[in-house]
Order: C-alpha cells, then structure tokens, then sequence
C-alpha cells in the first residue's frame, strides 16, 4: 500500500446566527513521497510573500492569492470538500456547531476512505489544531465513536494514527487550508457583493473522482437542497454584468 497523510481544515463559521452563510470542511490527501517537493514549493511561496504562513485568507491582494494557487497547481495532491449552508441546518436535529461538525466529518472521511481503498493507499490523518480540549474531543469521537461505527460507510483498514496540529508549525496542513479557503471564497459573499470562484477552478483538477463523477465524491453538500442553483452563484462573479432594473437609463 502507498503511504499517505490526510490533511484536514476548514473555512468558514458554524455559529449559528453568527457565523458564514458557507462553511467548507477539506481533506487534502498527499503521498508521503510527495511531501519534500510540496514542502519546497509552499516555502518558496512564503519567501516570494515574506509570509511565515500561507493563511489564504489573511492574504487579501488577488494576485498573492492567485500566485499562491498556481504554484501549487503544479504539486500531486487530491482533495475533497464536504459544504454546508449554514442556514439551512436543520437546527431541531443539529442543535450545536460541534454537532454539525461531527457530521460534517463522518461524510468527509467516508469519502477518503473510499479514494484511499480504491487506490490501495493507507493514511494517516493530521487534524488542524485549534489549541483547545476540542482538539483532544474530535480525535477520540474519530478514533472511538466515528470510524469503528459500524453504520458508516467508513473503511477502517485505511486509516493509521490520527494527530492535531497547528498550521503555524505543520507547513502541510497550510495546503488544506489554500484548498478549503479556494472552495469558501468560490461561494461565500464578501463585504464588496462578489464570489470569486477563479481560484477554486484552478485546483479543480486536483478534485477527486469517481470515473469522471466529481459530485457526490470531490465535492458533496451536507443535504442535496444546499445546492445553489447556478444563476444564484453566477449573478455574484466579478466578471459578470449584472441584469439593468426596468427603467434604467443606459450610456450607451
């Protein structure tokens, strides 16, 4: 089997009432014979930034960010995204945003556990560290609770140990974070009115797949009515020109 390590982040805020309209939560699968040349490429990419972290969405200028995407364009990795609407949790189920999240990861890592079964890999997985007891709390609920529960459809032989770390000191994880931070910013709204999805589709290539079929697989919704319809999506790109309301006077 290929040794391989998982890494987890995400992008976006559960808080119910308080958080992001989207929440992303990402696995980023890397080969370990892969890591040293990733490893290069981030650091030439903080060099090139004066960055000690690739925090993507700490580095607000377009170019910096469409810079780091590219470059790492090039590296050999897959990853996997599992969305969420915030406000169409349905909250008399999912009382708690660690309850959301617990769900959110068991449909993540179901889907790892697929790619690495059907590509004869075994992995271990790298959690990205908050620095609270919740860290210690998610590696156990994963461990005890989560792979051994016989109603997922998680394959246990695939997976090895499971850690937490921080970004700030596990470059690799810095790689989930650009992943799950491309996918945000592809659905989120910012404070100007815009998605800019640019980024997301560089890395789409990077998805995984299941013959040709990335949803379901590189890509799934919590629940199927999360999914936007492409004109609510598309009507907030920068790039495309907004409908005139009725009466509106041209320069043309």
């Amino acid at each position: 089997m290929v040794e391989s390590t998982v890494y987890i982040d995400e992008s976006g805020d559960l808080g119910c009432g308080t958080g992001t309209k989207w929440f992303v939560i990402t696995a980023v699968i890397v080969d370990k014979t892969e890591e040293s040349q990733i490893r290069q490429t981030m650091n030439t990419i903080r060099h090139r930034l004066n960055v000690q972290e690739i925090h993507l969405r700490r580095i607000s200028d377009y170019y910096k960010r469409a810079y780091v995407v590219r470059e790492l364009n090039n590296e050999n990795f897959t990853y996997i995204n599992v969305i969420a609407d915030t406000d169409k949790l349905d909250r008399s189920k999912i009382s708690s945003s660690t309850t959301a999240y617990n769900y959110l990861c068991r449909m993540l890592l179901e889907r790892v556990s697929w790619f690495l079964r059907d590509t004869e890999r075994k992995a271990d997985i790298v959690l990205s560290a908050r620095g609270t007891s919740r860290d210690r709390e998610l590696i156990e609920y994963i461990k005890g609770k989560l792979i051994p529960y016989k109603d997922n459809q998680i394959e246990q032989r695939v997976f090895g140990k499971i850690t937490a770390k921080s970004a700030n000191s596990w470059d690799m994880l810095q790689l989930a974070d650009v992943c799950a931070t491309t996918t945000f910013l592809a659905y989120e709204v910012n404070g100007w009115g815009f998605r800019t999805p640019c980024f997301f589709r560089v890395l789409r290539k990077h998805l995984y797949k299941y013959g040709n079929r990335i949803m379901s697989y590189g890509m799934k919704y919590f629940t199927e009515d999360m999914k936007p319809e492409n004109a609510e999506i598309n009507a907030d790109y920068p790039c495309k020109e907004k409908e005139r309301t009725s009466g509106a006077t041209s320069t043309d």
